[in-house]
């Protein structure tokens, strides 16, 4: 099955700090969300509007962006009316492009709002069986408290 990405762009972008500074805040919790907003057929090609959003807990900040993908696929014989009449792999390859395409633009709006990058990063733990002791990576830890 061939997927073409052919575009993705953002339609708007909307950040907020809602705490001042951060000193007195911790135990930061961030989350992530991606979600399928409108399925519209032009010509052979599909575009998807998206809303992808990161929420900064306790109400720390958010960002948001809105923006679409406009991809073919080979799978697509007929319009979808609804993201579930969707295929699995083309959602799955969608989600990921966006996915991809936001990540970097959320690292550097977090970085204007002075706020933890919004990517899962990996904890260090030491493994007890090895001589002299090695640092372990454990990348499904993304509490940042």
């Amino acid at each position: 099955m061939s997927i073409i990405i052919h575009k993705i762009s953002l339609r708007s972008i909307d950040a907020k700090r809602f705490v001042n500074d951060n000193l007195g805040v911790r135990n930061i919790r961030i989350t992530n969300s991606s979600s399928i907003t409108s399925l519209q057929m032009e010509d052979t090609r599909l575009v998807v509007g998206f809303l992808y959003a990161v929420e900064y807990y306790p109400a720390y900040a958010s960002i948001k962006f809105e923006g679409q993908v406009v991809y073919s696929s080979e799978s697509l014989s007929t319009p979808p009316n609804e993201v579930n009449q969707l295929p699995q792999e083309v959602t799955k390859e969608i989600q990921g492009a966006i996915f991809r395409y936001c990540l970097p633009e959320l690292v550097l709006v977090a970085k204007q709002l002075d706020l933890a990058p919004p990517i899962p990063m990996p904890s260090m733990d030491q493994r007890r069986d090895s001589v002299p002791p090695a640092p372990q990576v454990k990348d499904n830890a993304y509490d940042y408290r």
